[in-house]
C-alpha cells in the first residue's frame, strides 16, 4: 500500500492506494491548534501494509511555527516519527526528495501539493490547460503547457502573478471579498469582523452541503441554514430582526458575484499570459468555479474520478505518482 498524505494548515488528506482499489481521508485538523497531535493522527493509518509514504504540506505556514524552515523540519519529524516505511516528500521541481534531502532543500517542498496535483493534471488529464483548484482555504490557478507546469515556485511569488488566490470555499472571511456592498438602494459600508465566512455563502446558495461545512463557524455556532443567515447579518451589524431572509439571500448573492469576479479576473490573466482556455478544476469549490468560469472549456475532476478525488486530489495525485514511480500506478 501507498499513502499520499497531504498536511495543511486546517485540512489533512490521506489517500490509500493498494493495488485496484483506493480510499481516501478527509480530516479537519488545525495545525495551528494541534500539531503536536499530528503523530497520534498519522499513526491511526500505519499498519503493516503500508510500504511507502508519499508527502505534501502547506502546513509550514501555519502561525504556530515562526519560519516556512521551522514548519517543515517539524512535519516531516512528525511523519517519519508515525511510519517506519520510506517516506518521500514532493517538491516544487517535481521531484520525490528523501526527508533528509527535503530538509535541506526546504523551501522546494514548502507548499508543494500543487505541483503535485499539476502534475497529475498533466500527465493523466490533459497537456496543456489552467489547472484550478479551489479549496476550502484558496485558490491554485496553475498554468500548465505541453506538460510543462509554468507556475511559480514559491507562494509569495505565485501571488505576485495571478496564480494564487487567498479565497476558498470555507474559511476566507466575507470581509475579504468587499468593504462595500449595494443594501436598500445604499452603498453601505461592511464590518471588517470576523463575523462571517465564506462557507455561510456557499451553504445559503447551495454550493456545499451542511457536511461540507467541515471547518469551525465564526461564533462557534450552528452549519444549518438558519445560523448562516445569521452570521451574515452581523455583517451588516444587524440580526434577523432587523433584516428579512430574503434581504440576506440577495446579500449572499452580491457577495457571492464578488468572489466570482476576484475568481474570473485571476483566471483571465493567466489565460491571457500563457495563451490557454482549457481550465481543468477541482477541489471543493468545484461548482463555484463552475460558475465563475462560464467562457472556459472546462474539464472536471470530480467528473472524471469522482468527488472524493476531487476534495483531495493533491494526496491523491502524490500516491498516484509514486504508485507510477514505482511501476504499479492505480489503473
Amino acid at each position: 500500500m501507498i499513502l499520499g498524505i497531504d498536511i495543511g494548515g486546517a485540512n489533512t488528506k490521506i489517500t490509500e492506494i493498494e493495488n485496484d482499489r483506493y480510499k481516501i481521508h478527509h480530516i479537519y485538523f488545525p495545525m495551528w491548534k494541534k500539531k503536536d497531535e499530528l503523530p497520534d493522527l498519522l499513526k491511526s493509518y500505519n499498519n503493516d501494509n503500508v510500504e511507502y509514504v508519499a508527502l505534501v504540506m502547506t502546513a509550514e505556514l501555519a502561525d504556530c511555527y515562526k519560519t516556512k524552515k521551522e514548519g517543515v523540519y517539524d512535519i516531516i519529524n512528525k511523519v517519519e516519527q508515525s511510519f517506519n516505511c520510506p517516506i518521500y516528500v514532493f517538491d516544487v521541481d517535481g521531484n520525490f526528495l528523501t526527508t533528509e534531502e527535503a530538509k535541506k532543500n526546504y523551501l522546494k517542498v514548502s507548499a508543494s501539493n500543487w505541483v503535485a496535483t499539476g502534475k497529475f493534471v498533466s500527465e493523466f488529464i490533459k497537456e496543456s490547460c489552467i489547472l484550478v483548484d479551489m479549496g476550502s482555504t484558496t485558490t491554485d490557478i496553475i498554468p500548465i503547457k505541453n506538460k510543462k507546469i509554468l507556475a511559480e515556485k514559491t507562494d509569495l511569488d505565485r501571488l505576485m502573478n495571478n496564480q494564487l488566490v487567498y479565497v476558498g470555499a470555507l474559511r476566507t472571511p466575507v470581509s475579504f471579498l468587499a468593504n462595500k456592498i449595494e443594501f436598500r438602494g445604499k452603498l453601505t459600508n461592511l464590518s471588517s469582523e470576523y463575523f462571517s465566512i465564506t462557507a455561510d455563502i456557499s451553504l445559503i446558495l447551495n454550493k456545499i452541503s451542511e457536511n461540507e461545512y467541515s471547518c469551525e463557524t465564526p461564533d462557534n455556532g450552528g452549519k444549518d441554514f438558519k445560523s448562516c443567515l445569521t452570521r451574515l447579518a452581523r455583517v451588516l451589524c444587524a440580526d434577523l430582526n432587523m433584516v428579512s431572509e430574503d434581504e440576506i439571500i440577495d446579500f449572499a448573492k452580491k457577495l457571492y458575484n464578488k468572489l466570482l469576479n476576484l475568481i474570473r479576473e485571476n483566471v483571465d490573466s493567466v489565460s491571457k499570459r500563457y495563451n490557454l482556455n482549457d481550465i481543468v478544476i477541482t477541489g471543493l469549490g468545484e461548482d463555484i468555479l463552475k460558475d465563475a468560469l462560464t467562457d472556459y472549456n472546462i474539464i472536471s475532476i470530480k467528473e472524471l474520478y469522482g468527488k472524493d478525488v476531487s476534495l483531495a486530489t493533491p494526496s491523491f495525485a502524490v500516491a498516484d505518482l509514486l504508485s507510477a514511480l514505482k511501476g504499479r500506478r492505480f489503473p
